[in-house]
């Protein structure tokens, strides 16, 4: 379900009508609409004498139009609308996860226009959630053509998830990448700082030259079918702990293939430019990977661990083309084990 709050689209107060230049087109208008018709009655009537102020006064009046209009633009280019999208497993923690809604309700209500909301809560069947978050991508493409009509001239629109990692990476490959607005996708600060979120990386497709990883080698896994490759983001610096769950996990699945990437530090740095050369560097690095053909049609799994809105970004740029052939994983410290999403139905 969608739902609309936060503050509501236009002018609110004086201040809100000198800001987006309502008041100054107004007092402009009636400044040059007065003396124009006073330099027309002076023309009609052969006065000469104040004719020239007339005029002066209907150039300055339009200077105020001109300005106003142009705060108005600026205005407008600056109006963004906030669309939460939450996906909520109880089995991880309820009180986690609303405590995270919150914060997104609270950072979006006060830097959007107009703050719309998608939610599901999971439900442990592994068809019916996989169903489940089709619907929530839907919905947030819905809630994306509401935001248009309620705030046409919005320059942003910004996708603030709250969800587990895999679900996160299904999500975005259910929103493909293809988009005409620029779609922010926010993430929770990891420290104390202010506001709660910030904008880490776009839906859009976006080459940046930054390589914040080490992108290790491919590796074969023994006795794993070679058209099944995984591709692993050690984003929180793990190192071997991360490497051998994964190859642990893989081995159990019987995948042959494994490309991991690491960062070298324990945290991103919280800016754009980063998180959108992690996109790019894992993309890269996925593209150019020296798999067999074979491997290539076949399965792709991915193992995910880090920010949410990479997750999404990079299940919007990998998979939106073929979603079925990716499974995401992330990790489940409680009952330390790697948990996939679409996850195989039960029995």
């Amino acid at each position: 379900m969608v739902g609309a709050g936060g503050q509501p689209v236009g002018a609110q107060g004086l201040r809100a009508l000198v800001a987006d230049g309502s008041a100054v087109i107004a007092m402009g208008g009636l400044v040059a609409g007065t003396f124009l018709t006073e330099a027309g009655k002076s023309v009609m009537t052969g006065e000469k004498p104040g004719r020239v102020w007339f005029v002066v006064a209907v150039i300055v009046g339009l200077v105020f139009m001109a300005v106003g209009f142009w705060l108005r633009h600026r205005a407008r280019m600056g109006l963004r609308v906030g669309i939460i999208v939450n996906a909520v497993d109880v089995h991880r923690g309820r009180a986690r996860a609303e405590q995270r809604n919150q914060q997104a309700e609270r950072f979006s209500q006060g830097s959007a226009a107009v703050t719309l909301k998608a939610e599901i809560e999971l439900s442990g069947d592994p068809v019916r959630d996989r169903e489940l978050v089709d619907l929530l991508a839907e919905e947030t493409l819905r809630a994306t053509t509401i935001a248009e009509r309620l705030a046409p001239d919005a320059a942003h629109v910004n996708v603030i998830p709250t969800m587990p990692l895999h679900v996160a990476f299904w999500l975005g490959a259910r929103l493909g990448y293809t988009h005409a607005q620029h779609v922010a996708v926010h993430e929770l600060r990891q420290d104390t700082g202010s506001p709660a979120f910030f904008a880490a990386t776009s839906l859009r497709a976006v080459d940046v030259k930054a390589a914040p990883l080490t992108v290790e080698r491919l590796e074969a896994i023994d006795g794993g079918d070679m058209t099944k490759v995984a591709l692993a983001l050690d984003l929180q610096n793990r190192g071997d702990q991360f490497r051998d769950a994964v190859v642990k996990a893989c081995r159990e699945r019987g995948i042959g293939w494994l490309l991991l990437l690491r960062n070298e530090n324990r945290l991103l740095k919280q800016v754009m430019k980063t998180f959108n050369g992690v996109i790019s560097q894992t993309c890269n690095a996925w593209d150019t990977a020296p798999l067999p053909a074979e491997a290539r049609t076949g399965h792709h799994a991915i193992f995910l661990s880090g920010p949410v809105a990479i997750a999404v970004a990079l299940g919007a740029r990998l998979a939106a083309p073929t979603p079925g052939q990716w499974t995401a994983y992330t990790f489940n410290p409680v009952a330390n084990v790697y948990e996939p999403f679409p996850a195989p139905p039960n029995g």
